[in-house]
């Protein structure tokens, strides 16, 4: 029992802080959300920093599933639409991160480190999709533009929410219009054929 409340005042906590921000939402919010007294929320968590640390905890091992690309698993069009849409879908569920990353690393500088090593990750990651595809010749891309286009596409990845969050545009909204954004990046270099192939993903999953 006590395990499950803990868990319902992160997902709680979660909820909140997507939809009002997390300097926004007092650990009294989140007992009052939950019919559940201050007490017994802080006898899980003991102050709004442990919260803080397990929300992380939540999204760093959310990310940190898909951050490892295996060889040649992702070899087609539709493959690496669908590895970025999950990518995005997991960004939103914990979109408060992404939209105060720099309010809340000054405010939790252990944080910082840990949030810049899943970003280091990820770029990996990237870098190491973006030279499968070269070495199988479907990315015409020399090594320093692949590292070029590594960051670019990092950088689109996880500004995407704070820039949706402003933004006139309701297409912003739908993950599948972030991916095309940093996929567009990509298809300069692909193969025509390869291009063609990805340009109709965009056309079917943005219609």
């Amino acid at each position: 029992m006590a395990r499950d409340t803990a868990e319902r005042i992160l997902l709680c906590a979660l909820e909140l802080f997507n939809e009002l921000g997390a300097s926004n939402v007092s650990t009294n919010q989140i007992a009052d959300e939950l019919d559940i007294s201050p007490g017994n929320l802080h006898y899980h968590y003991r102050s709004r920093a442990d919260i803080i640390s397990g929300l992380f905890n939540m999204l760093e091992q959310s990310l940190l599933e898909l951050a490892v690309v295996p060889d040649n698993s992702l070899d087609s069009a539709e493959d690496i639409w669908m590895f970025l849409h999950l990518q995005f879908e997991r960004q939103i569920a914990h979109r408060f991160w992404y939209r105060e990353i720099n309010q809340l690393s000054s405010e939790y500088p252990a944080l910082r480190k840990r949030f810049q090593a899943i970003l280091e990750l990820q770029q990996r990651s990237i870098q190491r999709l973006l030279n499968q595809l070269a070495d199988s010749g479907q990315l015409q891309a020399n090594a320093l533009e692949r590292a070029t286009l590594a960051r670019n596409m990092l950088l689109i990845m996880n500004s995407w929410l704070s820039f949706s969050a402003i933004s006139p545009d309701p297409l912003a909204q739908n993950p599948n219009l972030a991916v095309w954004q940093v996929l567009s990046l990509v298809a300069a270099w692909l193969r025509p054929d390869q291009r063609k192939a990805l340009e109709r993903l965009a056309g079917m999953y943005l219609t």
